[in-house]
């Protein structure tokens, strides 16, 4: 995951201890709900949307990578780039939640 967290702070994707916090919060009474049956299924969509966002997140890499300096500096790579950065805040999030989750799936099981 140092890649992505490289690639989301350069972006400016980067999402602070605070934000953080608060997924970690969130994904906390989502589970406390929940029985294991539950978690793992929570767990199984929260991957796949993780899956879909870096499908997501591959495309706009290529369509920036395909981009003339010029292209970059202007509405349309600046327009990518937020696009990017906004993809890596989600992915940061979703992941944070799926650690809270596959703990509180070790701890039921």
């Amino acid at each position: 995951m140092g890649l992505l967290d490289d690639l989301t702070n350069l972006m400016g994707g980067a999402r602070s201890n605070a934000e953080q916090e608060q997924d970690r919060q969130e994904a906390k009474a989502e589970v406390a709900k929940l029985d294991l049956d539950g978690i793992k299924g929570l767990i199984a969509k929260v991957t796949a949307l993780i899956a879909g966002k870096n499908k997501d997140l591959a495309s706009l890499q290529a369509q920036l990578k395909n981009l003339s300096p010029m292209d970059l500096l202007n509405g349309k790579g600046n327009s990518l780039k937020d696009q990017v950065a906004s993809l890596l805040s989600s992915l940061s999030s979703l992941k944070t939640k799926l650690g809270v989750y596959e703990d509180a799936a070790k701890d039921k099981a």
